[in-house]
């Protein structure tokens, strides 16, 4: 395989490579998937759980009032019922600035989110602002520092579990956590879990069906954005691995060294991807503004000579790993076999 990361572009590098990068580096210190939890009553209305940190958090249970700190999670704590709990996200200083750096106007309308729910929460999360809101318990990604999520807990006595899956099992683990400290949301958290491992399985299922027919696995190369003349990608060990592995892919960048990789675009045209997964977002200032597949088309290096089938996602189904990134794997399965496997009905979730 040609593919060779270039070393890492000087300049400004968008709030979307950063994140993404913090969140998958950090994700692979926990070997494999999301670290099992145990629950450990301690005493009535509190609970200690592991987070995918490995870290021991006290928390209590059902917390009325709660800060949310990536979309990822707002994802969970939404689908399990719990919004009108929730008082502060995160936001971030940017071009786009507010929400919109990190929300994408279809989750910031179903969610029922507005700027005044907003904390800065990047380059650096704003801890007194986290403080002022008197959350009983703060619902992170590895977006925010260790160090931080040490002053919120030392400083202010606020609890921080951190949820970042490196695979989609993990995800599955991770909506169990919320479930664990919401007692009150246990009826819908197991339907959920159910969703999310039967879409699991059946793409499991696929994959072995492709393995005993001896059909050839499509080279898949899944990019969110492109800068510098090179393509973002995740590498081993990451939720972005994950999904090309389930969805029935040979994932190019598998080899490289690092987790999170900006790989230079000669070695995209050298490799020749039979299947380009691609992400396009309503903003991205730094790296394609209005990063639609028309944008791509006219600046992404070397895009016209790219040969393999390109195929538009939603950047945040390839960038938040969240259950609507599971449930989406019926498409990722379609797009990559289209002749084996049967057309979902819709659209992805």
């Amino acid at each position: 395989m040609s593919l060779n990361p270039a070393p890492p572009s000087a300049g400004t590098v968008s709030r979307t490579v950063l994140v993404v990068a913090i969140l998958v580096t950090a994700g692979v210190a926990v070997a494999g998937t999301a670290i099992a939890y145990d629950l450990l009553p301690r005493h009535a209305g509190e609970v200690t759980v592991v987070d995918d940190l490995g870290r021991p958090v006290d928390a209590p249970l059902n917390a009325s009032r709660i800060v949310v700190l990536a979309p990822s999670i707002m994802d969970i704590v939404y689908r399990l019922g719990l919004r009108d709990r929730v008082v502060g996200i995160g936001c971030t200083v940017g071009e786009a600035g507010g929400m919109e750096n990190e929300y994408a106007p279809n989750q910031t309308s179903l969610w029922g989110l507005n700027d005044s729910l907003c904390i800065t929460d990047f380059p650096t999360l704003d801890t007194e602002r986290v403080a002022t809101l008197q959350p009983q318990l703060v619902l992170a990604s590895t977006i925010t520092s260790a160090q931080q999520v040490q002053q919120l807990t030392d400083t202010y006595g606020l609890p921080v579990v951190i949820l970042a899956p490196s695979t989609l099992s993990g995800i599955v683990d991770d909506v169990a956590i919320v479930a664990q400290l919401f007692p009150v949301a246990a009826a819908t958290a197991t339907a959920l879990e159910e969703s999310l491992d039967a879409a699991i399985v059946n793409a499991t299922n696929f994959d072995t069906y492709l393995s005993n027919g001896s059909v050839a696995i499509p080279t898949v190369f899944l990019t969110y954005g492109f800068y510098a003349g090179e393509y973002y990608t995740f590498g081993p060990g990451t939720f972005g691995q994950s999904l090309v592995d389930l969805a029935g892919g040979d994932s190019l960048s598998a080899g490289l060294p690092l987790a999170y990789e900006g790989v230079n675009a000669t070695a995209i045209l050298a490799d020749q991807p039979q299947v380009i997964l691609f992400g396009t977002s309503w903003n991205d200032p730094y790296l394609v503004a209005n990063q639609t597949p028309s944008v791509w088309a006219s600046s992404a290096p070397y895009w016209s000579q790219l040969n393999g089938s390109k195929i538009a996602v939603d950047v945040t189904i390839l960038t938040e790993p969240d259950p609507t990134m599971v449930l989406a794997l019926p498409w990722y399965l379609y797009d990559l076999h289209p002749t084996l496997y049967p057309k979902p009905s819709g659209s992805p979730p």
